[in-house]
């Protein structure tokens, strides 16, 4: 049998995941959800299709939620989510269920890896925790796809909207004066919302908020202007990722 895992990745949490995934199932093929942008439509055929985010707000990032609206589904496949997670997921699976049902598909399964944050911050020692856990929490994620197991995410309640259902810059990111334009952050921005004028960044509103240029400008001249607290907080990628990993996502 056939799979397909589409992942998104900002720091390389979800790529290591979705490269361990990949290697349980047999014939599998990873797609880079940044790959898909400019797609009118997708269409899917292998017989087990997973996803693999972040989890942005109790959500998935935006360019995930923007891709499965694309999808065209042949027969019906096996299709699951696992989410990598520093905080609460909010209802994300009931929400990736009511995008699959207008794709007339429905999801089959969900798991969670606890991972470092990338935005909000956990004490070092927790951190260091999730990343040496990482392989046995996505071992235990594993064991339902691998039985084919069936879970029921029909809700009839009402989700609320989140800030990150729509491309909107409302962490206020920006460059700041130790900019060089080295243009790192476009290179990584899986919106190709940021430019250079004048030798300088400019981020511009169709942001889907994955910090992505955040974590990985070598000047730390990114900074979120609107998230009191944490507008300078320590810069996070997973350890085995590198920078032209993440860049070669947007490859088409």
């Amino acid at each position: 049998m056939s799979a397909t895992i589409y992942y998104f990745s900002a720091t390389g949490n979800c790529l290591t995941t979705a490269k361990a995934i990949a290697e349980k199932l047999d014939d599998c093929r990873l797609v880079p959800v940044a790959s898909t942008r400019y797609a009118s439509k997708i269409i899917e055929t292998a017989d087990t299709v997973g996803f693999v985010c972040p989890v942005y707000y109790g959500d998935m990032p935006y360019p995930v939620r923007e891709m499965v609206g694309k999808m065209v589904f042949e027969g019906e496949p096996y299709l699951f989510l696992i989410v990598t997670q520093r905080g609460q997921n909010e209802g994300i699976s009931q929400r990736m269920d009511r995008l699959l049902n207008c794709r007339g598909q429905r999801l089959s399964y969900f798991a969670r890896v606890k991972m470092p944050g990338n935005s909000f911050i956990n004490p070092p020692e927790v951190d260091a925790r999730y990343l040496a856990d990482q392989q046995k929490n996505i071992d235990l994620a594993m064991e339902g796809v691998l039985h084919r197991a069936v879970q029921d995410f029909s809700d009839p309640q009402v989700l609320p909207l989140r800030p990150v259902d729509y491309p909107n810059n409302f962490r206020g990111i920006a460059a700041i004066d130790g900019c060089v334009g080295c243009g790192v952050c476009r290179t990584v921005c899986p919106m190709d919302n940021i430019c250079l004028e004048d030798g300088k960044a400019m981020i511009g509103e169709d942001c889907a908020s994955c910090l992505a240029c955040f974590h990985w400008c070598p000047q730390q001249a990114i900074v979120m202007t609107k998230q009191e607290g944490i507008e300078r907080r320590e810069k996070y990628h997973h350890p085995d990722v590198t920078l032209g990993e993440i860049a070669a996502q947007k490859l088409r």
